[in-house]
């Protein structure tokens, strides 16, 4: 199992990896008695690990058309929003997502905000800024040497960091990406046998049907924007 740091989904801490969907998702392999080991990554080495190697699964991958046939899809977790944030002292406004390329927009390397605004011709190195690390992407705001005016950030991972109002008010959603309401899945690489992920899902079907998932998500509905009922 591999995944990346991005809470309240996944919490690596100094023990192991907490969070949302690493209890889902532990508790469907439990159910399904399959030892696995997890490992948290940065993204990009996650999702080309979860891409090409053997017995490989990911969480949370978002489940858009052009991963479709990459991947073996497990389940559906959870779904969440996505939004371009600035710092509030900055003018900026955003009425539709063509006047972003007036400005540098900064993003996780081969995150699904990376290839989607690279799909709407957004262009490395003139008005996208690819990063390794989500910790750092507030920051790059913060820095004015880097000239980044926008960055793509899950509304839920800026709900979790930004713990009061006073850090809150340093920044603003300037534009929602309502065609980028993500669909948060459970997968695993196309090398990974088959009849271990029909297990999965199965499982997860099962685990779904008897309401386990269902009293896992009400434990995270306080810390939660967005807990949405699972699609299958």
């Amino acid at each position: 199992m591999v995944t990346e740091h991005l809470a309240p989904f996944q919490i690596v801490t100094k023990t192991g990896v907490e969070g949302l969907s690493t209890e889902i998702v532990a508790t469907v392999l439990k159910a399904a008695k399959i030892d696995y080991h997890l490992e948290a990554h940065p993204w990009t080495l996650s999702y080309n690990s979860a891409l090409q190697d053997k017995n490989t699964c990911i969480y949370s991958l978002a489940n858009i058309p052009e991963r479709k046939p990459l991947f073996q899809w497990v389940g559906h977790i959870t779904n969440s929003t996505i939004s371009l944030y600035a710092l509030s002292s900055n003018p900026i406004k955003i009425n539709h997502l063509a006047q972003a390329k007036n400005y540098k927009t900064a993003v996780i390397k081969d995150d699904v905000t990376h290839h989607f605004l690279a799909s709407k011709s957004f262009t490395e190195d003139k008005n996208l800024y690819v990063m390794n690390n989500y910790d750092a992407l507030l920051q790059l705001l913060e820095t004015p040497s880097r000239q980044i005016d926008l960055i793509v950030l899950n509304d839920d991972l800026l709900n979790h960091r930004v713990k009061n109002s006073v850090e809150a008010a340093k920044y603003k959603s300037v534009y929602v990406l309502h065609e980028l309401t993500l669909d948060f899945y459970f997968a695993c690489s196309l090398n990974t046998d088959k009849a271990i992920v029909e297990t999965l899902k199965t499982t997860m079907k099962t685990l779904e049907k008897e309401g386990t998932l269902a009293g896992i998500k009400q434990k995270w509905q306080g810390k939660m924007l967005n807990l949405i009922s699972p699609k299958y």
